[in-house]
């Protein structure tokens, strides 16, 4: 595993290495020199992890239980973890193997509070060879109190020349996040409209064609007139 930061965000933030005494796993604390995001929390973690099929196939070489620990602050488990599932690929095929594979760590993630970004069937990994199909196979997971910084999810950026493609996750004060659009029913002029709305009427409905029966001429497909 290897991680890059750019030299202006050492700048602003303090970041160590986290060690959890397991292959294929790197975390980073990051701390700001003030509160994060404007929230109380004042560092946030980032678990990256390459999860491996092992020898049997039936774990991975990272487990859930190191994946998404309970954590009272902001933490974002993110990586190739070679599992399928239908929230992030819904048109797939899965087979029992499958299955059993992704069930403990989906099981996990929900019991720990983390949420899955990843929309479904956005394709993280494109097979440069064979005839594999493309597939979903990098998750992104905050926990409860990272999920409210989390301003988008994209993986638009060019290809690396690696199969697997860059994805983009931003995070901002959740103020500053922009909310769903609504009516502004305080500045609604109720006074005009409440008559308006009172009077109006739904419109009868249209005729519709005559019944059909023999003296109309109409002919039973039931009966082969």
């Amino acid at each position: 595993m290897a991680a890059y930061v750019h030299m202006s965000f050492l700048s602003n933030y303090t970041v160590l290495p986290k060690f959890k005494g397991v292959d294929d796993v790197l975390a980073r604390d990051i701390s700001p020199n003030e509160p994060l995001f404007s929230t109380d929390f004042h560092s946030f973690r980032v678990i990256n992890a390459y999860s491996t099929n092992t020898v049997d196939h039936r774990v991975h070489s990272v487990s859930p239980e190191v994946l998404f620990p309970d954590l009272g602050f902001p933490l974002l488990v993110l990586g190739d973890l070679n599992i399928h599932n239908p929230l992030s690929d819904p048109l797939r095929h899965f087979s029992r193997r499958e299955i059993l594979s992704w069930t403990p760590y989906f099981e996990k993630a929900a019991e720990s509070g983390f949420a899955l970004l990843n929309p479904p069937g956005e394709y993280t990994r494109f097979p440069l060879v064979g005839t594999a199909r493309p597939s979903v196979i990098d998750l992104s997971f905050p926990n409860a109190p990272l999920l409210p910084l989390v301003k988008s999810w994209e993986a638009s950026l060019p290809s690396t020349g690696s199969d697997h493609i860059p994805i983009t996750i931003t995070l901002a004060t959740p103020s500053l996040n922009q909310k769903p659009p609504r009516p502004c029913w305080a500045d609604t002029d109720w006074e005009t409209l409440d008559p308006i709305v009172k009077a109006f009427k739904v419109p009868a409905a249209p005729p519709g064609p005559p019944p059909c029966n023999w003296r109309n001429g109409c002919r039973s497909r039931w009966t082969g007139w």
